[in-house]
């Protein structure tokens, strides 16, 4: 059996490794955009600050893709799928397979804006390569300019921190993570980002730079020109779908699949950053762009073209980082019916409740009940059913109902 898979990251490797526990034998082809094995994309912004050692961004040991008989491409690119002939061609060859996983995750967007080229000071940051560029590219007294004030844009941030002379962050909306924050819990990040030294000009964008061969000053929306030696554009990541859609395979925003990763196409299956799946909590189709997914949907995956009959694991959105030492946990659907808000100084505790269900949850510097509320999410526990107060503050496995207690602990009930 010929395994191709392409893509090397969260999606691609769990898939591999999941294949390869399944079939000993089957010969496994990786095909990857990058220049080095699999790496921990959250792990960027460490290796920019200095925190963290190159050596030591791999999640898996360098020995991994030999013990594992993986064939591993760097620095091919798949270019072409042909699904009637089952090939795929990168780099002038053709590579034939029985069955095919798509895991290419997302590509920085970049908007247009006038006079903006391939000047050498302007970078992206989602990949290792953007990140040691902009390492080697920085000095003590670089003016950055950081056009988003989402998580790429926060963590870039962070990552230069101390090692520049000024970062100003440039955003559109009026809160820093718009599309996971609403404004109470932004203001409270932005204030902590804020008092380290970064300065944000929200409600404006980008709307062009000055300079040829390298950007010198960044103009904005309203007018104002901020001097710039870096420039990282982190306004966002599009799904990268291309190869998919030109090979005819069904897309929307994303790689459609289905329950079992498997496209329109026969024998081929996508996973990760480049598709859609279901949300548990809206019941839509969305692009959920989350470390855990794409290891799930990858294993998911490589079972199943393994010869299993494996289902999707139910999935929503959620997201765990530390911004300066500002620890944030959010997860679901932003608003509610009912809010619940508990907040003091640098901490917050929101949870969202609809139909007696809990739906979302944003915690900063207070995660010590995000699993349970994951779980109460996740399981669409009736809150009225409960012995305890889902606003108390002293909730644990102790919060469900007595006969759900050692089903959760135990796998049993009682």
């Amino acid at each position: 059996m010929k395994y191709l898979i392409i893509g090397n990251g969260a999606a691609g490797l769990n898939a591999a490794q999941t294949i390869r526990s399944k079939d000993k034998e089957g010969k496994i082809t990786i095909f990857s955009n990058e220049n080095i094995e699999a790496y921990g994309r959250p792990l960027i912004s460490y290796f920019l600050s200095g925190k963290v050692s190159f050596e030591n961004i791999f999640y898996r040991d360098k020995d991994f893709y030999k013990k594992e008989k993986i064939n591993l491409l760097l620095n091919t690119p798949a270019e072409k799928i042909d699904i009637k002939n089952k090939k795929v061609y990168a780099k002038g060859k053709e590579f034939e397979y029985d069955k095919l996983l798509i895991a290419a995750g997302s590509t920085p967007f970049v908007p247009e804006t006038k006079n903006l080229k391939n000047q050498s000071n302007v970078f992206t940051f989602l990949t290792f390569d953007q990140s040691k560029k902009i390492k080697d590219a920085i000095k003590a007294d670089s003016k950055v300019v950081i056009a988003g004030a989402g998580l790429i844009g926060l963590k870039a941030a962070e990552g230069l921190y101390g090692k520049v002379g000024k970062i100003t962050v440039i955003d559109l909306a009026d809160r820093v993570m718009a599309s996971v924050l609403d404004k109470s819990a932004a203001d409270i990040i932005e204030n902590h980002v804020a008092q380290k030294g970064v300065e944000f000009i929200l409600n404006t964008s980008v709307a062009a730079v000055e300079g040829d061969a390298q950007v010198e000053k960044v103009v904005l929306s309203n007018g104002k020109k901020l001097d710039c030696d870096i420039f990282i554009i982190a306004v966002g990541v599009r799904p990268h779908i291309s190869i998919a859609k030109e090979a005819g395979i069904k897309t929307a925003r994303a790689i459609c699949v289905n329950e079992f990763m498997q496209t329109s196409a026969p024998d081929v299956y996508a996973a990760g950053d480049c598709v859609e799946s279901l949300d548990l909590l809206s019941k839509e189709n969305k692009i959920l762009a989350l470390w855990p997914n794409a290891v799930n949907q990858g294993e998911t995956a490589g079972a199943n073209m393994a010869g299993g009959k494996t289902l999707t694991p139910s999935s929503f959105a959620m997201n765990s980082i530390s911004f300066f030492g500002m620890q944030l946990t959010s997860a679901g659907i932003i608003g509610g019916v009912d809010i619940f808000i508990d907040k003091n100084a640098g901490k917050l505790r929101r949870l969202n409740i609809a139909n007696d269900n809990l739906i979302g949850f944003v915690l900063i510097n207070d995660d010590q009940r995000a699993g349970i509320y994951t779980s109460l999410i996740n399981d669409r526990v009736k809150l009225s059913e409960q012995e305890y107060d889902i606003k108390s503050k002293d909730i644990g496995l102790n919060f469900y109902a007595k006969e759900k207690r050692r089903t959760k602990i135990f796998g049993k009930e009682d």
